[in-house]
């Protein structure tokens, strides 16, 4: 699943992101179904496990997502607003904004963030009631390209917790 982030909103995004998960249902043999999301993906996620939950669906690894919000989304939502990228408004970290709206999760998940993520900040990275979190010294997107990170996805998928339990942190 995909899309173009900068024009939208997470909404819409959401909106047919549920429509592939119910399609998946019904036409898939799926045993378990999982999800990895970055960033953005995981708002997407979040709000599309609400309108509709998958009937076999696993656990859900969220990566470097902004959860509490963005500075950027306070700062450049109202300018991107007009060119139709509404996401970025979307994400803004004021009380009010649409990402700090959203439910809180009630299915099971773990979120990792970036210690030089200049966009996510750890503490956004973080969300209530993970079973798991780690944090990572990569940046944001540089989290997708590490055999770490992806290791860590791997047995947190099969076994609900991430490989070194040593490593895991709380967010700051």
């Amino acid at each position: 699943y995909g899309y173009f982030s900068l024009i939208g909103d997470i909404e819409a995004f959401a909106q047919r992101f549920a429509k592939t998960l119910r399609k998946i249902d019904h036409e898939a043999n799926v045993e378990r179904l999982h999800i990895v999301a970055h960033s953005l993906g995981g708002l997407v996620t979040r709000r599309a496990l609400q309108i509709y939950r998958p009937e076999h669906l696993g656990r859900v690894v969220f990566l470097a997502s902004p959860h509490r919000g963005l500075y950027a989304g306070r700062f450049w939502g109202g300018l991107l607003n007009l060119f139709r990228c509404r996401a970025v408004a979307q994400m803004s970290d004021v009380p009010g904004s649409y990402v700090n709206q959203l439910a809180a999760p009630d299915f099971e998940f773990a979120a990792m963030a970036a210690t030089y993520d200049h966009l996510v900040p750890e503490q956004s990275a973080h969300l209530e009631g993970c079973s798991d979190f780690r944090i990572y010294p990569t940046m944001h997107t540089a989290l997708l390209l590490r055999q770490d990170v992806a290791r860590d996805i791997c047995n947190y998928l099969e076994h609900g917790r991430f490989l070194d339990a040593s490593l895991t942190k709380e967010a700051s």
